[in-house]
């Protein structure tokens, strides 16, 4: 089974190199002409078909639960469980309204990727500012997702393996209560799948719940992350039972 999942997940490999490889100079082609909408569109249309040909070629099958409650909540931090990479193609893809993740603003500096990344109007900040930095997402965050964006942060801070908890870190939360904006969790099993560190991808069903609304009001820094982290983990036990 392990040498079929290998043979398998050379196929994707080549698939995902050859495609990102195109939708990387079809964006950098039409980026004078177009919209940043109309950029971020082709790249999240890039995302969906990528985590379909995983499931075509791979066997990965996947299904949310709940994912339609983010549409129509307005302004919302996404703090999520993070596994693999699939979630950050999946999540891009498929929740229902402009996403952006909290990213460093040094990745503009990558060619073609970062170039691309740029154009799409996410939110990056510049961490060598340190503090001021925090500062400056605490003014412009608010305007930001009354844009209608949706912000997404993996407070872990990176992946995990399946069964593995480690301390959130508290910045989502922090923000969430600066800015006056609700949290929703998200609890996922992706790293069985794909595991942390694998070129092989494994065939399975991926499964991504989202949780209720948490709102700040009332709440400390570290009752608010607690309160997402009891969330989430408590989702992964049934998950980790179910997968």
């Amino acid at each position: 089974m392990k040498m079929a999942a290998l043979v398998r997940s050379c196929m994707f490999w080549f698939i995902f190199a050859v495609s990102i490889l195109m939708a990387g100079l079809i964006l950098l082609i039409i980026s004078p002409f177009c919209s940043a909408d109309k950029k971020y569109g082709l790249v999240r249309g890039w995302c969906r078909w990528i985590i379909q040909a995983m499931s075509g070629v791979c066997g990965v099958t996947f299904s949310f639960k709940n994912i339609e409650s983010v549409r129509n909540i307005g302004p919302v931090i996404l703090l999520s469980k993070h596994q693999s990479g699939w979630e950050t193609l999946a999540l891009f893809g498929f929740v229902p309204r402009k996403l952006s993740f909290v990213y460093k603003k040094e990745l503009h500096k990558i060619p073609i990727f970062g170039w691309g990344l740029a154009s799409l109007g996410m939110f990056s900040i510049d961490r060598e500012h340190g503090r001021a930095a925090y500062e400056q997402m605490k003014t412009e965050v608010p305007k930001f997702l009354d844009r209608g964006w949706a912000l997404i942060l993996f407070p872990e801070g990176t992946r995990t393996k399946p069964g593995q908890t480690v301390k959130y870190k508290s910045g989502g939360a922090r923000l969430a209560i600066d800015t006056g904006t609700p949290i929703i969790p998200i609890a996922l099993n992706s790293g069985r799948r794909w595991p942390k560190g694998s070129f092989i991808i494994y065939p399975g069903h991926i499964e991504v719940v989202f949780g209720p609304e948490i709102r700040p009001e009332g709440l400390s820094v570290h009752e608010l992350n607690e309160e997402v982290q009891s969330w989430i983990e408590g989702e992964m036990k049934r998950l980790d039972k179910v997968g």
